[in-house]
């Protein structure tokens, strides 16, 4: 009797540590960070580290499908953004199984860049909501907002 309940509590805490271990996966991390060139343009680029396994879904999917990608960045000052977001290569085409669609993503990092120039360089600052949902084949996360602020030092 006393094993029975031992052997039933060791796996019930296996378990729940797995289970525990599952949610605080983070699939996708941002990083971002600004070049600036002395005739006072410059690029932001925000990059996804995304998990092993994991998938970050495209800028542009059908009706009916998961979270597109968006970048918002129309909380920046001091900045006029002179292009559009870009990612660094383009997103993978995948019929997939969860949403009977097909749809575009990347799985692996991927960087997207923004081109702007400076228009105060005492106020300059860009500030982004990004808007994503990451899968990994058999579950998808939430839709997640990151928010990034960044200063832009002007190239000296």
């Amino acid at each position: 009797m006393i094993k029975r309940l031992s052997f039933t509590i060791i796996s019930f805490i296996i378990f729940a540590a797995c289970a525990w271990c599952q949610e605080s996966v983070t699939p996708v991390r941002w990083r971002s960070f600004i070049k600036t060139a002395s005739d006072g343009t410059g690029t932001v680029t925000f990059r996804a580290l995304v998990a092993s396994g994991w998938h970050l879904y495209g800028l542009s999917i059908p009706e009916g499908g998961p979270k597109a990608t968006t970048f918002d960045l129309t909380g920046s000052t001091g900045v006029k953004f002179t292009g559009a977001v870009t990612p660094k290569r383009q997103p993978v085409e995948i019929k997939d199984k969860l949403f009977d669609m097909t749809l575009t993503w990347w799985d692996s990092n991927i960087e997207f860049t923004v081109p702007f120039k400076i228009t105060d360089k005492n106020a300059a600052r860009i500030d982004c909501k990004i808007s994503y949902m990451a899968c990994d084949g058999s579950s998808c996360r939430p839709p997640k907002t990151e928010n990034i602020s960044i200063p832009v030092k002007p190239a000296k």
